[in-house]
């Protein structure tokens, strides 16, 4: 190998990577989560953190230690497999790969100098991270996340990089150049992430019932590559202590570096598989992965020569049998959408992933356990919202990838040219390629809805029907995937390179599960309605439906919004440096807007309808600032005082199902249990109770209203013994709108059912103060600590 040939090309590569989209991407991408991350949002949970003592540092060896094993699968892997799979596959489409292989370049200083540029450009930016994490957890000051920083230890940042992110690099770069060269194809190697992520995420990370065998556990923890399962079963799952994840260092035994091990040995080897492969394609492989055509000599020349039978035909034209026609606007579509449609059929992606997503779905539903390690039963409204999640994430992928390669696969087969000259419209090019893309849609879904069936037959306990599914996956997914293509069209349209398509299509994915993990998506922005959807045999969706309901109209809306953007910048013409400028012109810019704006009154609509539902939700910024105010100005007043004893309660209820309402109207007997008399009695109402009447020993009474926090007091203080009657009126919706992203409620009136307990105010008022009502991470505080003997003596009633 020599080393300046290895070097020019390791320069080539290394330079190119940080001027692509993508890298800048997964650079700002990495830097606003290692921003987000040090506030604390992500730590390590331990039974002796709790508020007010000493809390799990996020700057620890462990903390840092686990988030890089969320973070080489979730987040880097998507990118390396663009980067790694995509460098050789991009000479060979541009047709570099002939001038190259025509120098003195040997195939093992092309390979190796791209493999060494690729890994050492993701260990940069995992280099970067680390850094990133250090500054922000350190130098940029913040209130809220003193308490989970601890001292700056460089070690605690920089071993993790070296002893998981590294390694992971190594094998994933390796294998997806491998994946690239053999099989010539985009999305197979776009297939290698997609599936890891299935395989760990949805298996191997969590699954580890308490009957599993020990040797085949730690069988799954030497084979997982991102290290998660191996720490979380050998450090995390028993809880040491906050103090032990604080101050200690990461333990990595024998069976952690067998995982390494194994990690570093496949990524070489597959490097070396595809010098191999280079090698001999160099050597004179014919027509090999359909873009190679002609025979390659020992220098790698091409050979030009046609075979006889494909000689030109002298004659006149007409001999030829060409014709000429305009089409129409539907039929151009048809003819796209079937020429699509014939390559996907032919595509063994497809075929690929459904055989994952049934496996995976099937093994997800046959070992899914409750409480108790015990078996859930599986019926088909809870298999098909239980499968929603991760569909809709693989389905998102698919579709981004399959997307941006059939608009790429245009320019690189060379018929570029030639189709964006004929008269066809865009509209119809760029429809009929969406439409075809429905098949993979259509193709997912069945392999999932496949793996329902087999998982219900197997359970034998309930009938399959085919009903949950096509509200879920068809009538409520379907807007997901629509829009989302639109959307990964119109980044393509206005990147115009593969690259920064997928770079803001997965910064856009990568940022929405953080703001879902951080609990700040709702039925507004939770656009793939990740966490959204709760499904009762009983009643679908009953709290939640006009949210449900109004999110699909912004999501259609988004789809048609997104369409005409991608119409309007699909580029069918070469660059113009001055066609540009006049483009971005504040005139042009304003009447391009002014034509899209009939486009983004729907979803502009259903957004701040939305905005104003989420806003008064039953757990939304309304409910919690009420429930807040009530905390704050009872809690020094009411938080221990002396309570009378509950001795009769007369309630009666109407109650209103289709309506969600209620009525409520009764009087509760209260009395002195104490030896000291009572002055006031509180009592805590509910923010659903409406036209609110009280009466105090049978006569109008107006307690004191401390933000929902009723103070009675007696014309003369409750004698020990004495007892004194309140009464009460009102009527009021239970629950009094949709949740904020899709939460349960423990107490409601629906139509399918009713639930209401004297645990909350639901549907009597409750005696005294509520101490957990309006409490928050900010306001939390610690829990009552009791004397050893406080269960002697007289205990009084909750």
């Amino acid at each position: 190998m020599n080393l300046r040939r290895w070097g020019a090309t390791f320069r080539d590569e290394f330079g190119h990577s940080f001027r692509r989209p993508l890298i800048v991407m997964l650079a700002l991408i990495l830097g606003l989560v290692a921003f987000g991350l040090s506030s604390g949002h992500v730590s390590i949970s331990s039974g002796d953190s709790s508020v007010g003592g000493t809390k799990a540092w996020v700057t620890s060896e462990y903390a840092m230690t686990q988030t890089l094993t969320y973070i080489t699968l979730l987040f880097v892997a998507f990118f390396v497999a663009v980067a790694g799979g995509m460098t050789l596959l991009r000479d060979r489409e541009s047709k570099v790969d002939v001038l190259l292989h025509a120098t003195p370049l040997t195939a093992g200083e092309y390979v190796w100098g791209r493999y060494a540029a690729l890994v050492l450009a993701f260990s940069i930016l995992i280099f970067f991270y680390a850094l990133a994490a250090a500054f922000f957890n350190h130098l940029v000051p913040s209130a809220l996340a003193n308490e989970v920083r601890g001292p700056f230890q460089a070690g605690n940042y920089f071993i993790p990089v070296l002893t998981i992110g590294v390694p992971f690099l190594i094998f994933f770069t390796g294998v997806s150049m491998f994946v690239g060269e053999r099989t010539g194809n985009a999305v197979l190697v776009f297939l290698l992430p997609v599936a890891t992520l299935m395989i760990c995420g949805f298996f191997l990370w969590t699954w580890s019932p308490s009957w599993l065998d020990p040797n085949i556990n730690r069988l799954l923890q030497a084979i997982e590559p991102s290290g998660y399962r191996w720490l979380n079963e050998t450090a995390l799952k028993v809880d040491r202590g906050v103090a032990f994840y604080n101050q200690e260092h990461v333990v990595y035994d024998a069976l952690f570096w067998v995982n390494r091990a194994w990690l570093l040995l496949v990524g070489l080897g597959a490097a070396w598989l595809t010098q191999r492969s280079v090698a001999r394609a160099a050597r004179g492989a014919i027509g090999r992965h359909g873009g190679r055509t002609g025979v390659r000599g020992p220098v790698g020349a091409v050979s030009t020569e046609l075979p006889a039978k494909a000689a030109p035909v002298a004659g006149s034209v007409s001999a030829l049998g060409m014709i000429r026609r305009s089409t129409g606007f539907w039929p151009s579509v048809g003819v796209v959408a079937r020429s699509e449609v014939r390559e996907l059929a032919r595509h063994p992606g497809i075929y690929l992933f459904v055989t994952l997503i049934l496996v995976q779905a099937l093994g997800n539903a046959l070992t899914a356990v409750g409480a108790f390690d015990t078996r859930l039963l599986l019926t088909p409204g809870m298999n098909a919202v239980g499968m929603a999640n991760q569909l809709t994430l693989m389905v998102c992928l698919l579709l981004m990838f399959f997307t941006v390669e059939s608009l790429e696969r245009d320019r690189a087969t060379g018929i570029a040219p030639v189709l964006y000259a004929t008269p066809i419209r865009t509209a119809a090019l760029l429809l009929g390629k969406w439409l075809a893309n429905l098949s993979v849609i259509a193709a997912i879904l069945a392999g999932g809805l496949v793996a329902a069936v087999i998982a219900i037959a197997i359970q034998g306990t309930v009938a399959f029907t085919l009903e949950p599914f096509v509200v879920v996956w068809g009538g409520i997914l379907l807007p997901t995937f629509l829009a989302w293509m639109t959307f990964v069209t119109a980044l393509y349209a206005l990147t115009g390179n593969r690259y920064g398509a997928y770079g803001l299509s997965l910064g856009a994915l990568i940022l929405t599960g953080y703001f879902a993990t951080d609990g700040k998506l709702n039925w507004a922005w939770n656009w793939g309605l990740w966490g959204a959807l709760r499904w009762t045999d009983l009643g679908f969706l009953e709290v939640d439906r006009a949210a449900l309901i109004w999110n699909r109209v912004l999501l259609l809306g988004l789809c048609v919004f997104f369409g005409l953007v991608a119409v309007r910048l699909f580029a069918r013409r070469g660059t113009d440096a001055v066609r540009l400028l006049h483009h971005l012109a504040p005139r042009q810019l304003a009447a391009t807007g002014l034509r899209l704006l009939p486009a983004a009154v729907v979803p502009i609509v259903a957004a701040v309808t939305l905005v104003f539902m989420v806003h008064g939700a039953v757990d939304g910024d309304v409910t919690k600032k009420e429930e807040k105010d009530y905390w704050a100005k009872n809690l020094k007043t009411w938080m221990n005082a002396p309570l009378p004893d509950l001795a009769r309660a007369d309630v009666a209820l109407r109650i209103d199902p289709a309506k969600h309402w209620l009525a409520s109207r009764g009087t509760v007997t209260l009395v002195n249990p104490h030896e000291m008399p009572l002055a006031s009695i509180p009592l805590t109402g509910g923010l659903h109770w409406d036209s609110l009447s009280w009466t105090l020993n049978g006569a109008p009474y107006e307690p004191v209203d401390r933000k929902r926090l009723y103070v009675f007091t007696p014309p003369s203080p409750l004698a020990p013994g004495d007892s004194v009657v309140i009464g009460w009126r009102w009527n009021g919706a239970f629950p009094g709108g949709v949740t904020k992203n899709g939460g349960g409620l423990r107490e409601f009136i629906l139509p399918s059912g009713v639930v209401l307990t004297a645990f909350s105010p639901s549907f009597m008022p409750v005696i005294g103060f509520m101490e957990d009502v309006g409490e928050s991470k900010e306001n939390r505080m610690e829990r009552r600590e009791y004397p050893r003997d406080h269960w002697k003596g007289v205990t009084r009633a909750a």
